[in-house]
């Protein structure tokens, strides 16, 4: 009998006999039988076609049409699979063209076939048509720019929708409501604005709808009924109004995410919430009243986050009942009275962030039963009493933040327990005594805050934490007051910053520090140093700031200042915050910083802060070398010379003060190039001759020139020549009548021990002194 073979493209082979044919797989027997007309992989086949058809008169010729049909297989899968329908591509082509930038422009250009373009998914329809639609359009950060294209609505077969972190802007099309299939969009992290309100009518099926960090209007109300909606999240826009119920329409509803906007009034509108919800965000809106008791039935709450609000009255004891929660955050808001102890249930609780309110009496001491807390942050409140917690339980504790309460006692040495603590800060309280001695177990430190307390015992301290190999941050300030500086330490290899500021330490600049390379901020003002600022600051590589204000040190300034680095172009000098995690720092009270608070360590302008003190000498034209200092403050010391014309170099100076010095001559005109100076002071000086005009010196108050009678123009003196040419052979000459004063009372006290030995030899002799007296009474 005569068969007829036919080859498929996907691999099977169509057999005709007797009128019949039979489609085949090769590898798993037939698949089906049909009469007359045949069809597979797109294509038509009838009796008279002679398409990859033959007669089978051997077994030879069975091989050659297995081997034919296995390469068809191959080459023709990829040709016929998924081909784009029209609309779809042209509506993608169009949402292209509008678009000005990103890595689809090129490469959608480069096949007809949309289904096979980046970012694109096709699937095959049940219409009969042998083209696909697309069902997935993902382009998340592809740096696309530009407007959304109306064309997006032609795409009615759309599913899932990610055109995150790009640069989209303008509005959302009205045609956008057409993708009625639509259960998935991200907009998210673009620059897209407008209303909402016709984009999102009528979309029914979507469950997770994600526009946050945009630029978008309106109320909640303009979404509409979200019957199947999951996740809802448009956090950092521009919404405002209330609460609406509708945003709970959804029995699936477990995601709810409205941080970041301008909504107001309570949130009454989650009632319906109850059941399903897992995650509640609604930070840093101006929502208020007292915390909803249906807040405290959400039994399925994993997260919930209403920082930033204005939330008030005392923490509910039902607190208990949400016992799945693995984050808390209730700060920044008007919370008052105690935080209930009742965490004993709270197996899963990670993070507990309640700082800045107004919560008082003891710490809750049933948190030493959260084995995962990670964050404990009840900074900037009014606790009292000792830190009530024992440590030992919290094995995963990272993050302790008890600042700015009012607790008392030491720190308790259980802390040392908390082998993954990086962060420390028990700043800002009533503590007393020294540092636990345990505190060198704690191998993950690294941001240790312990400023404005009572601690004593520097040495001991410093001997303990030196031990600590991955200590980058060490603020101590205003502690062991009146104590002598350390001496000899090792360690702090990795320290970038160290506060040993206003704790009246005597002594002198420890040598130690040499060996903290990675250095970049020290602070030791407001103490009692006494001795030269060592040389070998300048070879500190990565130092920028440095304030040693407010000391008793003497001796001129080293030149080798000039020579770090990390001021001096192209070096670098800057911090990462994200290294540091932002962590705040602490209230300085040096005047010449305007009481600046330092949050971040980012917060550092490049500085050399060396007010009041006794230092002398001038002020070296190699200062110009530091282009990247911000402030220079020599105020309140002893510093004569000129102001060298280099300082005008400093092109991102910022604060310069050389007040109540010995400064004589000019100011220098090239400083009008300092176009970001902002605060400026020569006051008490013996400067002469004319203000500079123009540039930032138009901005700053006479107060900056007082107490220099030399000099002229603004609002002083009319500039006269003969009487500068007064002030200036007496101000250049300030210095050295110090020195001739200073030598005339050395001659006139060495002059009188002469003639007083003189005149007792005399008159000690009777005929000499008779003659001396002759001689001496005589000429008068």
């Amino acid at each position: 009998m005569d068969l007829l073979w036919g080859c498929c493209e996907d691999g099977t082979m169509l057999v005709s006999s007797l009128g019949y044919f039979s489609l085949l797989n090769v590898a798993q027997g037939p698949l089906f039988q049909t009469r007359a007309n045949a069809s597979c992989c797109g294509l038509n086949w009838n009796g008279n076609s002679k398409i990859m058809m033959m007669k089978s008169h051997s077994t030879t010729t069975f091989r050659w049409v297995f081997l034919v049909c296995f390469v068809c297989s191959i080459v023709g899968h990829e040709a016929v699979s998924h081909t784009c329908n029209p609309n779809d591509f042209l509506a993608l082509k169009q949402f292209s063209a509008d678009l000005t930038n990103g890595t689809i422009i090129s490469s959608w250009n480069d096949d007809w076939n949309c289904c096979k373009w980046d970012g694109v998914v096709c699937e095959g329809t049940n219409d009969g048509s042998s083209a696909s639609r697309v069902t997935m359009l993902i382009l998340r950060q592809r740096g696309l720019k530009g407007p959304l294209s109306r064309s997006l609505g032609q795409l009615d077969q759309l599913q899932i929708l990610d055109l995150s972190h790009n640069h989209l802007e303008g509005q959302l099309p009205a045609e956008f409501c057409n993708l009625k299939l639509l259960t998935y969009a991200d907009l998210s992290y673009n620059m897209l604005s407008g209303s909402v309100l016709e984009a999102f009518a009528g979309l029914i099926k979507i469950h997770t709808l994600n526009i946050s960090s945009n630029s978008f209007k309106g109320t909640l109300a303009d979404f509409g009924l979200l019957l199947n909606i999951a996740v809802f999240n448009i956090s950092n826009n521009s919404f405002s109004g209330h609460v609406t119920s509708s945003i709970c329409s959804s029995d699936k509803i477990r995601t709810i995410d409205i941080s970041m906007n301008h909504i107001t009034g309570s949130l009454e509108g989650l009632r319906n919430c109850t059941s399903s919800l897992q995650q509640l965000h609604v930070d840093y809106n101006s929502l208020s009243g007292q915390l909803p008791d249906f807040i405290y039935s959400m039994h399925s709450l994993e997260q919930l986050s209403i920082s930033g609000n204005i939330f008030y009255g005392q923490l509910s004891k039902d607190l208990s009942m949400l016992s799945r929660l693995n984050t808390l955050i209730i700060s920044n808001n008007k919370f008052s009275g105690p935080i209930p102890n009742v965490f004993d249930k709270f197996t899963q609780l990670k993070q507990l962030v309640a700082h800045s309110n107004s919560f008082s009496g003891r710490l809750p001491s049933t948190l030493s039963l959260c084995s995962m807390l990670e964050v404990l942050d009840l900074r900037n409140n009014s606790f009292t009493g000792s830190i009530n917690i024992e440590f030992t339980g919290l094995p995963n504790l990272s993050v302790l933040d008890l600042a700015f309460n009012y607790l008392n006692g030491t720190a308790p040495s259980s802390l040392s327990c908390c082998q993954k603590l990086k962060k420390l800060d028990l700043s800002q309280n009533e503590l007393n005594g020294e540092l636990p001695k345990t505190f060198a177990n704690l191998t993950s430190l690294s941001f240790l805050y312990l400023s404005n307390n009572s601690f004593v015992g520097l040495s001991t301290a410093m001997t303990t934490l030196q031990q600590c190999k991955n200590l980058i941050i060490l603020v101590l300030a205003k502690n062991f007051d009146g104590e002598k500086m350390p001496v000899n330490l090792t360690g702090f290899w990795s320290l970038r910053i160290l506060a040993l500021g206003n704790c009246a330490l005597h002594g002198q600049i420890p040598a130690w520090l040499l060996n903290c390379q990675k250095l970049q901020v020290l602070d030791l003002s407001w103490n009692r140093l006494e001795g030269e600022i060592p040389a070998w600051i300048g070879q500190m590589e990565s130092l920028f700031y440095f304030d040693f204000s407010t000391n008793s040190l003497s001796g001129e300034i080293p030149k080798s200042l000039a020579q770090l680095k990390s001021l001096i172009p192209p070096n670098s000098y800057s911090l990462d915050p994200s290294a540091y995690g932002g962590l705040p720092m602490y209230v300085r009270r040096n005047k010449s910083m305007s009481d600046r608070q330092f949050q971040e360590v980012s917060s550092f302008p490049p500085a050399i802060v060396l007010g009041n003190n006794k230092l002398n000498g001038t002020l070296f034209p190699e200062i110009g070398r530091l282009e990247w200092l911000h402030v220079l403050d020599l105020s309140r010391n002893n510093i004569t010379g000129t102001i060298p014309d280099s300082v005008s170099n400093l092109q991102n100076l910022e604060v310069l003060d050389l007040s109540y010095n010995d400064l004589y001559g000019e100011i220098p005109a090239s400083l009008n190039k300092l176009t970001f100076l902002a605060r400026f002071s020569v006051a008490h000086n013996h400067l002469h001759g004319l203000i500079p005009t123009g540039g930032q010196f138009l901005s700053f108050p006479n107060s900056s020139f007082e107490g220099n009678p030399g000099l002229c123009g603004r609002l002083f003196s009319i500039c006269n020549p003969a009487v500068n040419n007064t002030h200036v052979s007496s101000a250049e000459s300030s210095a050295s009548k110090r020195d001739v004063s200073d030598f005339s009372l050395a001659f006139l006290l060495s002059s009188s021990f002469f003639f007083a030995l003189c005149f007792w030899l005399c008159f000690s002799s009777k005929r000499v002194g008779r003659m001396v007296r002759l001689f001496y009474f005589s000429i008068w």
